[in-house]
């Protein structure tokens, strides 16, 4: 972690390309560029000593990008020319104060082996420190003792940057990174040296390597204790390496305040050829106050050598207000205790991406491909509150076989909960699965879902399930899993006075996430997917509002069961951020099922509930045509689809108010929704078109309140279009609204019924 920091010096005095290398000071040397002698780009320095002895020479002042209190870190390659017995190397990093005093500098010496020539690929200087307070500059200055007069060096792709280190890392750099040797560590029954190459990315250039001097236990720990707080986490990380398989016991040794060992926190694993991240975590014990890295090889024989890396020592990283322990969470030491069903056996495997935490995940292997669903639930009890909201989420992967070939496979998350006495309370209703087809080795998915914890519930118990019926998919794993408190993704309300449901979203995509557009869909259990009405429009690519979105849903077929579906998208309709797919609802019902909504898809306040006199008798008109032909016996037939289905429907109405509701219906000339409770005769959701009608009363003398209407219908497809207005203006709101002291200011106000309910 410690070399991706941007260098600060100039590329002229670091890779000396252009010519003008900027260095200083030159100690009974020249210097001149030279070509075909580099490590990058195609010219390098060359230091030549004028008379034998010592050659030094300084880099240019770095004035900018110092603070004191940072840590920095230098590394100057060298190539030797000739090879002679007695050559050093010293490298030197200064700080300065403003008025140009030097107020503290660093050492790092070297020796070259007497056969050595070429770069020095396993003695790069390096040396690195924390900027003293009021460093205002720095510089490095490279010695070079037991030179011959003229024999020089050379020095290319030179580097002085601050250190990269990890969020809340309890180590320094030279005992995490090693680059200017392993003494800040300590070895019993072996002895550590540095070496040339790297194990981890962007950790430098070198790693400690403990060689065994006999067969037996090889512990390796950190010279230094570090400050620790009693019931905390910890994590420890490194690069590993073997020479030859070796098994190293790899955790945090707790110390109290007086340096007195508590006991420690390790994890054994089989180290080999193979380069491999190891984590341990433990929580510091009661009395602890401090902590040691260690890394205790067990060594069959002499000459065996492991190999350390990139080491870390800080609190885990987790979600925030995460209730799982980070072990649940990462799987990066142990494997928790899961009860898994439906076939499959669980392991903690090795897994880095960029989506994932820490190098381990859940593994999940099913023990006959293609078998189906598979649930795995976390056996701890999470300790809930009711009425709060809680989240779960998870990020999935699914490996496949590597056959090119669009796989089906889909998975979720899950949220039990449970009583006091740790007794299932009530089972989840999860999300819908989220589907993958997908043809890659690899593919991830991150599901959440939001559940608010019912009263009498205690504990949450968290899980996922995975489904595939592909024989392709041979594994699964699942990562950064986490419970928190949160704010509903989504609401869903089924109100049956209005026939309505209502879904809020409340998750919200950030600005600029090019998330543009938004598509919401009902789901209806036959399959069927139907884009949402907006206010104006379809959610159909509409544009996205940024901010929490009211769908009304009048058209959710009575008496069955939905979801929903919504999805962000580019302007092209291209997947962008998450999808949210919701929880099955049960739809409305009509209390008495012998009435019937008449609704106006696009003019909710105008929807309504009537009672059908008789069943519906269906005509079908024909539109094939027989044509007698001369000469011949029997006629032409000319085939034709037949016409839809159309019918007279009578419907009583019995309140003024309602009778006047339902006429303002007819008089928007659109097309009505009729919806029945199963089992009235009419399956799912009837669109017609109403062609003429007839009302007559039902009492002859005027007396008594109600009406019969007749309707001439006929089917039609669903209608496009968004909405107008709302089922929340009604006649109660009209009546009620202090704006329109008569009837005649009302009447004043709007031309036609229809707009009195659509603007109030």
């Amino acid at each position: 972690m410690a070399f991706n920091n941007p260098n600060l010096l100039p590329a002229a005095s670091s890779g000396f390309e252009s010519g003008d290398h900027g260095w200083i000071e030159p100690t009974n040397s020249t210097l001149s560029i030279v070509t075909g002698q580099w490590l990058s780009g195609s010219q390098s320095l060359r230091m030549t000593a004028t008379a034998a002895g010592s050659a030094s020479v300084s880099t240019p002042y770095v004035t900018t990008g110092i603070a004191p209190g940072t840590e920095y870190v230098c590394r100057v390659p060298v190539r030797v020319g000739t090879a002679t017995a007695g050559k050093t190397l010293m490298l030197r990093m200064l700080f300065y104060a403003p008025t140009g005093g030097n107020i503290g500098y660093r050492d790092m010496s070297i020796a070259i082996a007497p056969t050595s020539t070429g770069w020095q690929n396993a003695n790069y200087p390096t040396v690195s420190m924390v900027a003293p307070a009021g460093a205002t500059k720095m510089r490095a200055v490279l010695t070079v003792n037991g030179l011959a007069a003229g024999e020089y060096v050379n020095t290319d792709d030179v580097y002085i940057a601050p250190t990269e280190r990890r969020a809340g890392d309890l180590l320094d750099f030279e005992t995490s990174s090693f680059e200017s040797g392993p003494g800040r560590w300590s070895v019993t029954n072996g002895t550590l040296a540095r070496f040339g190459g790297f194990l981890s990315s962007g950790a430098g250039f070198y790693c400690m390597g403990a060689t065994s001097d006999a067969a037996g236990q090889v512990p390796v720990r950190t010279v230094d204790m570090y400050p620790v707080v009693a019931g905390k986490q910890y994590v420890a990380v490194a690069s590993t390496q073997a020479s030859t398989a070796i098994d190293v016991a790899f955790g945090i040794e707790w110390y109290s305040a007086s340096n007195t060992w508590l006991s420690t926190s390790a994890f054994t694993h089989t180290l080999d050829g193979t380069l491999r991240r190891i984590v341990a975590s433990g929580v510091a014990p009661a009395g602890a106050a401090k902590a040691r890295v260690l890394a205790r090889g067990n060594a069959t024989a002499a000459g065996q050598i492991f190999y350390l890396d990139d080491v870390s020592l800080m609190p885990p990283s987790t979600i925030a207000g995460n209730l799982l322990t980070y072990e649940e969470y990462s799987t990066e030491s142990t494997l928790p205790a899961w009860t898994i069903e439906g076939g499959a056996v669980a392991d903690r495997a090795y897994l880095v991406s960029g989506l994932t935490e820490g190098f381990y995940a859940l593994k999940l292997t099913p023990e006959t491909v293609g078998s189906g669903i598979i649930t795995a639930r976390l056996d701890r009890l999470v300790s809930v509150t009711p009425g709060t909201t809680y989240q779960v989420g998870a990020v999935i992967f699914r490996h496949n076989t590597g056959a090119p070939q669009v796989i089906n496979s889909a998975t979720r998350v899950i949220l039990d909960w449970y009583d006091a006495d740790g007794n299932l309370f009530q089972p989840d209703n999860p999300d819908q699965f989220f589907p993958a087809d997908q043809g890659a080795e690899w593919y991830a998915m991150t599901v959440s879902e939001t559940r608010k914890c019912p009263e009498g519930a205690a504990f949450a118990r968290v899980g996922f399930q995975v489904d595939t019926a592909s024989p392709l998919v041979d594994a699964w794993y699942a990562d950064v899993i986490y419970l928190r408190e949160a704010t509903s993704e989504y609401d869903l309300v089924a109100d049956n006075a209005t026939g309505c449901i209502t879904l809020t979203v409340n998750y919200v995509p950030a600005n600029g996430s090019n998330a543009s557009n938004v598509t919401i869909q009902r789901m209806d259990e036959d399959g069927k997917a139907y884009p949402m009405r907006a206010y104006g429009r379809t959610w159909d690519l509409a544009p996205n509002p940024y901010s929490v979105m009211v769908v009304e849903d009048y058209e959710a077929p009575l008496g069955t069961r939905v979801w929903y579906s919504v999805q962000w998208s580019s302007n092209t309709g291209a997947t962008r951020g998450p999808r949210i797919y919701t929880q099955s609802v049960n739809t409305p019902i009509l209390a008495d099922p012998d009435y019937v909504w008449f609704k106006s898809p696009g003019i909710p306040a105008l929807n309504t509930t009537v009672m059908m006199e008789a069943p519906l008798k269906w005509s079908r008109a024909a539109r094939s045509a027989r044509y007698d032909i001369v000469g011949r016996k029997n006629p032409m037939h000319i085939t034709g689809p037949r016409a839809g289905r159309t019918s007279s429907l009578t419907v009583l109405v019995w309140d003024p108010a309602a009778n006047a509701l339902f006429d303002s219906l007819l008089d928007s000339g659109t097309v009505a929704l009729i919806q029945a409770m199963p089992g009235y005769g009419i399956d799912g959701n009837l669109y017609v078109s109403v062609g003429d009608v007839d009302v007559e009363p039902l009492s002859p003398d005027a007396r008594e309140e109600g009406w019969r209407w007749t309707l001439d219908i006929t089917e039609v497809d669903r209608p496009d279009g968004g909405l107008q207005g709302s089922s929340g203006s009604t006649w109660q709101t009209i009546l009620g609204n202090s704006a329109y002291g008569t009837w005649e200011d009302l009447f004043r106000a709007h031309e036609t019924w229809t707009t009195v309910l659509t603007k109030g």
